[in-house]
């Protein structure tokens, strides 16, 4: 493989360990997650409660089968081939999340649906111009082309991967995780948590590429962050309208602080 960059050669060598990682630890199976106990222990959670789970998953659902949908022009703008190879192991997982959430609203929530209102999040909304963008210029200008794929990158693994959805995360670890609740739930968020760390560490060495081969990138990072922080906010710390009733989100959410926690440390890590 030519290498022609500067760091170019330290970055397809961390692309290959992620990839190493990705083929050993990456491969469980949605369908052998046991789900015998959520639906008991839904029913048992007060009613404020299971609505709040109810539209969090749905939230995380959604979320899944729109980025599984839309990922593969990030596969294609990413240099060849283990970046590649990173990025289309990706693409598996985030069907296999998909796969996840779509068993667990068959076998614990009954298939119910919900309003497209109920699951707003703007940050991820805005994907479908994003994959656009991308594959405006798959065959362009290089230069174009690179900085079509730091704004994706920034997007989705800094972002929304990063910031929005390791909150979510932890939101779901104190919620339910540490005291025993929807032990199910609880293995498939683990294990989607895995997966996105290789996730987020690799977008993280790629825009730490970029923002050393030109400091136009780093000052466009630092202006997207700038720009989606309050699109970031708008997921968590909502109340809820169900049915004519208004819910408020439970106090150990604390959406809004683990936000600003992940989106500093997020900076942080791209720029020291």
């Amino acid at each position: 493989m030519l290498v022609t960059e500067p760091g170019e050669a330290d970055l397809f060598a961390a692309a290959y360990r992620v990839w190493r990682q990705a083929v050993r630890c990456g491969t469980w199976d949605p369908a052998a997650v046991d789900l015998s106990r959520d639906r008991d222990d839904l029913r048992r959670l007060p009613e404020a409660m299971r609505v709040y789970v109810e539209r969090f998953c749905a939230t995380f659902r959604n979320a899944e089968e729109n980025v599984a949908r839309r990922f593969c022009p990030w596969v294609m703008a990413v240099p060849p081939i283990w970046p590649q190879a990173v990025f289309s192991a990706q693409l598996m997982d985030e069907f296999k999340h998909a796969d996840f959430f779509e068993r667990y609203f068959a076998e614990v929530f009954g298939n119910r649906s919900f309003e497209s209102g109920q699951m707003h999040n703007p940050i991820h909304d805005s994907l479908a111009a994003r994959e656009c963008r991308l594959f405006e210029v798959l065959n362009g200008d290089s230069e174009e082309r690179e900085l079509r794929l730091v704004e994706a990158v920034t997007h989705y693994h800094a972002l929304i991967e990063g910031v929005q959805a390791n909150a979510g995360y932890q939101i779901a670890h104190d919620l339910f995780a540490r005291k025993g609740l929807l032990p199910g739930l609880s293995e498939g968020f683990r294990r989607i948590r895995q997966d996105e760390g290789r996730h987020v560490g690799f977008g993280l060495r790629l825009l730490r590429f970029y923002i050393e081969k030109d400091r136009r990138y780093g000052l466009r990072i630092r202006e997207m962050f700038e720009e989606y922080w309050p699109l970031i906010r708008a997921r968590y710390g909502q109340p809820m309208e169900v049915n004519g009733r208004t819910y408020p989100p439970p106090e150990e959410e604390r959406g809004v602080e683990r936000l600003a926690f992940f989106y500093h440390r997020r900076l942080s890590g791209l720029f020291g």
